[in-house]
Parts: structure tokens; sequence; C-alpha cells
């Protein structure tokens, strides 16, 4: 098997992503296509149906593929700033909606981005000021969205970290947390993302190893409670 920055499976298919090209997997770890529509595509994600995915590059780009044909779906340039695009991603728990955090304008500066997964065409694009966002996950046992990210201070410099629910296109329970956590949940999440490979694993410089984090659950959540 090859290494890949991301590798996850749904007990049928597994997707794997070395960057410059995807490859899908039966159970058996078969080859049944690969693809080089998106450059920089690192992160991979099922849709809730397990019918298609959808893999985001870091520069500014959505690939969505059906599972059922092996083929591309939809191809889109969600922002014109190329690069930084790396942070989280998730969708709605019927499948519906899909939610990107997005940099528009510069790299500093965040906006969530809800689209339609009908066509994806986007439907809403979310700004909190003064706000940069990192992940956005929905916890099935909570029933809602949480998100990481940090405040900024008066001069565009990191106040500090911050987890909330997000409800209603609004945040709510904004609550400060340590910077220590904030890093942590950071690479973890975007660890959890991709599967837990050794590949992203290396470049996140953790006090930990691999095996101490693969088995455990970190939920945004938690550090509401």
């Amino acid at each position: 098997m090859r290494k890949f920055w991301s590798f996850i499976s749904n007990g049928i298919y597994s997707i794997g992503c070395s960057g410059h090209t995807v490859y899908v997997y039966d159970k058996d770890n078969k080859e049944l296509a690969k693809f080089k529509d998106i450059k920089y595509g690192y992160t991979p994600m099922f849709a809730p149906d397990g019918k298609t995915f959808v893999v985001k590059s870091t520069a500014g780009q959505i690939a969505v593929y059906s599972l059922e044909t092996l083929s591309l779906m939809y191809k889109f340039y969600f922002s014109s700033i190329k690069m930084s695009q790396d942070d989280g991603f998730c969708f709605s728990p019927d499948g519906k909606l899909f939610f990107n955090i997005e940099r528009h304008g510069n790299t500093t500066c965040t906006a969530l981005a809800i689209y339609d997964t009908e066509d994806y065409s986007r439907q809403k694009l979310l700004t909190f000021e003064n706000i940069v966002l990192d992940h956005i996950e929905y916890d099935a046992e909570c029933n809602a969205y949480y998100v990481l990210g940090f405040k900024r201070g008066l001069i565009d410099a990191f106040s500090h970290a911050i987890v909330a629910k997000f409800e209603n296109d609004s945040l709510r329970r904004i609550t400060k947390i340590s910077e220590e956590d904030h890093t942590f949940y950071r690479k973890y999440k975007s660890l959890q993302l991709g599967g837990f490979t050794e590949e992203a694993f290396k470049w996140k410089y953790m006090d930990c190893t691999l095996d101490d984090i693969r088995n455990k659950e970190y939920r945004l959540s938690d550090l509401l409670r």
C-alpha cells in the first residue's frame, strides 16, 4: 500500500490521497479507480449515505466523486486564494448540507460556507467578527455542531483560543480555552479527518505517539463541559 497523506475507510470503500492523486479501493484493498482532477487534494470525506465522497484541496478546490459510478461529479474553486486552505469541513447528518471553512480575501481570515449537496451550490457564506475558525464537526451524541478557533485582538494578533457551538448560523456559548488545548485539538482534528496516517503525523510535531491518540476520541463538545 502506498504512503498516503490521508487514508479513510467506511468498511466498504477506502479512499487514499497522496496530494496529486486520489485512489479508491474496495474492502479487500483492490484498487478500483484513481483520479488526478485536483492538485494538493489531501483530505477526503465520505458523505453520510456512502454513495459519494469529497476531497478538499489546500489550493482552494473541492472535488466530489460518485462511488456508484467511480467518476467525478463536481469540481470547483471555492476561493481565489491558493494554498493555506487546510481548515476543517463536515456534512450534516442527513447529507443534505456540506460545511466548509474557507479563506477569502487573505489567508488570515476565515468564513464558514454552507453548500447544498444536491448540486454543491453555495447557499451561505458566514463570517464571525474577529474570529478565525480551524475546524467544524457534527457531534452525533449532542446532535449539534461545534467549532474550534481563536479570537483576534485589536491589532489582528492572536488573543485567545475558543470553542463554540454553531447553531442557527451563529456561534453560541463561545468559551475561552487554553492555547495548549487549541494546539492539540487543531492537530488532532486534522489527523482525524485524514485517518491518522503516519505520513501526516510526521508533520504535526506532537508530544505523543500516533498510537497514543489513534484510538481515542477527543470531541470539541468536551471542551464546553
